[in-house]
């Protein structure tokens, strides 16, 4: 009789791991979105301090390394605009907004790590806040020009929600800058080495719909960051592949080309033949 019961459990369990993964690692659906109060708090305590404390962990050289896919991918459409008050999400100390902060008139940037906060970002005016649990923005509808959002939303629970968030604090016609990974990152359910505990990427397909069900227009979508770039670029002697405009534009093309064999969990070398990480620019309608 104990051996009928364990076997019961066993296959229960089984069940659940297939849900599981027939659900989220499809991309079906985000892991995290629809988690409610209690276990948002959960996941917040985990991942509050996570990419701080694994830059020190890891001793990770704190040059940004970003600029040219940021200036490739954005920034350089955003040349010939100026922008009151740009809402930064996730931004650390500012390097990686930095480059267009002559077009600013003022940040607010939503930063966990009191550490990194700084009073100007590039000599412009910065105003920190931290996220409250639920990821509520404390800026009054309307009152933002730019939006900039770089590798933040991966890191917590409920993304539509903030897109709603981001949608709502942001003027007819204002310009949302959002870059994110698009697979999963491997299973989440267990440590992943130079990961926080939580993070995922966000599924290409549900990402594109939340963004066009939260009020945002599309107005350049990019791919980038296909497996083989960093490996050739050190093999070319580039350190830092991204901060090469070169690299970044060669990129970019086979990250258009491979775009057609996207995936969201990636188990089988095959899969793993695609851009990693997706670039938008959009308009709030």
């Amino acid at each position: 009789m104990k051996d009928i019961h364990n076997k019961a459990q066993d296959m229960n369990r089984t069940k659940l791991v297939e849900s599981f993964e027939a659900l989220y690692f499809s991309g079906r659906a985000l892991y995290g979105d629809p988690f409610d109060e209690a276990a948002i708090a959960d996941w917040y305590a985990g991942e509050e301090y996570g990419y701080y404390e694994l830059v020190q962990k890891e001793n990770w050289d704190t040059k940004y390394e970003y600029c040219a896919l940021n200036f490739f991918h954005a920034f350089a459409a955003l040349k010939e605009q100026r922008f009151e008050t740009c809402l930064v999400l996730g931004c650390a100390d500012g390097t990686d907004v930095e480059p267009i902060a002559p077009q600013v008139g003022r940040f607010l940037a939503i930063e966990p790590v009191e550490r990194w906060w700084r009073r100007d970002i590039g000599g412009v005016p910065a105003e920190y806040q931290k996220p409250t649990m639920r990821n509520d923005l404390s800026s009054p509808d309307d009152s933002v020009d730019l939006a900039i959002s770089l590798g933040f939303l991966h890191h917590i629970p409920n993304v539509s929600h903030v897109l709603r968030e981001v949608s709502r604090v942001l003027r007819s016609g204002g310009v949302f800058v959002l870059r994110e990974p698009i697979h999963t990152m491997g299973d989440w359910r267990y440590p992943r080495r130079g990961l926080t505990k939580n993070e995922r990427g966000l599924p290409p397909d549900w990402l594109h719909r939340m963004l066009g069900d939260t009020g945002f227009r599309v107005v350049r979508r990019s791919y980038y960051a296909v497996p083989t770039t960093e490996r050739f670029a050190r093999f070319l002697g580039i350190r830092m592949p991204y901060n090469s405009r070169a690299v970044v534009a060669v990129d970019a093309v086979m990250s258009r080309l491979l775009s057609l064999n996207l995936h969201y969990h990636r188990d089988t070398l095959v899969k793993k033949l695609a851009p990693t990480a997706v670039f938008y620019l959009l308009r709030k309608v």
